[in-house]
């Protein structure tokens, strides 16, 4: 979202995503649509905003039913349901984090958000199954989500961005957590093995480098989907950004996939949609690389 001091968001674009219940995927779509409503508030403002009134009005908004979604399939209205709510006991439970983030004059800004939406995994994690009365929010899943949303931009507090950019912007090596590099390499050639042993790549010559063969429908998917699993398992280490992770892909591994397109498929939102819910598309991608890696 670009917003500036003296645009709008449009109307009719809002009404459109608003419809198709494009911003109740994830807390950080949530989170825009909040941003949006706040900035067109203020925008026609005349008197001094009042940061509590709108948020009073957007939490009374996600109280109620949220009958505009009844054609939707069950999946999809769930999710609309559990985003909503959980932005809702966020507000209820939490305001400050909204109210430190509308505060900001950069309050449309990456940073901004990025910020809000640490806070607010940090918040989650001081709060236990027996404080959280509503099961639908799903505590431990919600946990989850929010890390793979802030895990590739969670830098250590007072690193430079770009200590952290050189990091990461070499071989894949460089991503598997192991401070030893002997672990890391042995860990590397073992899940090269699995993934030759299985045809997901064959070698090229006697270079280090490997063509990958799953180049049909849904081959992006694949390689994001082994990048989700080995983050799960606490194998990859979570300081990089989307080109970084594709970058390091790229540094042993020829592809015929559109840069642009390749680098998508890292994006944290992206990578939150590996969730492992029933209907979802990205179930079957996610379940067979669990199954490739059971014995990583």
């Amino acid at each position: 979202m670009n917003l500036h001091s003296s645009f709008r968001y449009p109307f009719w674009k809002y009404i459109t995503e608003e419809f198709s219940g494009a911003y109740f995927e994830s807390d950080f779509t949530s989170l825009n649509r909040l941003l949006i409503l706040y900035h067109n508030w203020y925008s026609f403002l005349v008197k001094p905003k009042d940061i509590s009134t709108f948020l009073d009005s957007h939490e009374r908004g996600l109280s109620e039913p949220d009958g505009l979604y009844w054609w939707f399939r069950k999946v999809k209205r769930h999710r609309i349901r559990r985003v909503r709510r959980r932005t809702a006991f966020t507000l209820q439970n939490n305001r400050e984090v909204f109210e430190r983030l509308l505060s900001r004059k950069d309050y449309a800004s990456q940073e901004a958000v990025v910020e809000t939406l640490l806070r607010i995994s940090d918040w989650l994690h001081t709060l236990s199954p027996d404080m959280v009365d509503d099961k639908l929010l799903d505590l431990e899943g919600w946990k989850q989500e929010l890390a793979l949303l802030t895990q590739q931009i969670r830098v250590s507090k007072g690193t430079p961005k770009s200590a952290a950019r050189i990091q990461t912007t070499g071989h894949f090596l460089e991503q598997l957590a192991d401070i030893d590099n002997v672990e890391r390499l042995l860990k590397f050639n073992r899940l090269k093995h699995i993934l030759l042993t299985e045809r997901w790549i064959v070698a090229i010559g006697d270079t280090d480098t490997y063509r990958y063969c799953k180049q049909s429908k849904g081959g992006r998917l694949y390689i994001a989907a082994l990048y989700y699993v080995l983050l799960e398992k606490g194998y990859i280490k979570m300081t990089a950004d989307a080109p970084q992770i594709a970058a390091s892909f790229n540094s042993w591994l020829v592809h015929d996939f559109e840069q642009s397109s390749f680098v998508k498929a890292f994006q944290a939102e992206e990578l939150s949609q590996f969730d492992g819910r029933e209907g979802n598309a990205r179930t079957k991608y996610l379940t067979e690389v669990r199954l490739l890696l059971r014995d990583f």
